[in-house]
């Protein structure tokens, strides 16, 4: 008696699992269609303020928003700042990634993409050595023209005094 009700229950429950996952699912699936949705909609709306706006002359309001959407582009693309940040942890990650996979064959090889970004990285720090020891030689010029011009100015105040 117990056993065909504990069989009876089991499937129940089997079902009832099959029944959630169908449901998660679909439930998935309808968000993303909402977002589709939404996105559609908001297209529209957006199409909708362009044409009600045309030929209205920018709102301080907007140029404001514009001003500060520039300002933070151009910190973005600051190659001190987030881009760089970024270049190099996704270089490190990848090499880490990397790593890992070649310890087990304790050969070194490097990522095409990788090696690559390695050359820029080395291309930049040469061109901005080239760079530092061009301003370092002329100051070193302007460094012997001063020298040069405080001997002179010493060698004149030598005989105005003697």
């Amino acid at each position: 008696f117990l056993q065909p009700q504990t069989q009876i229950i089991s499937e129940d429950v089997n079902e009832l699992q099959k029944n959630q996952a169908t449901t998660v699912a679909k439930i998935a699936q309808y968000k993303r269609k909402l977002m589709d949705q939404a996105h559609k909609v908001l297209q529209v709306l957006i199409k909708q303020e362009i044409q009600r706006k045309a030929g209205y002359a920018i709102q301080a309001e907007e140029e404001q928003l514009r001003v500060q959407l520039d300002t933070i582009q151009s910190e973005l693309n600051a190659p001190t700042q987030f881009k760089g940040r970024l270049n190099e942890l996704m270089s490190q990650i990848r090499m880490q990634n990397h790593v890992g996979a070649v310890r087990s064959e304790e050969r070194y090889s490097v990522d095409g993409d990788l090696l690559g970004e390695i050359k820029q990285h080395l291309k930049l720090q040469q061109e901005g050595l080239s760079h530092l020891t061009s301003v370092l030689k002329e100051d070193l010029e302007d460094v012997k023209l001063i020298e040069q011009g405080l001997n002179e100015s010493v060698h004149i105040r030598r005989d105005l005094f003697s």
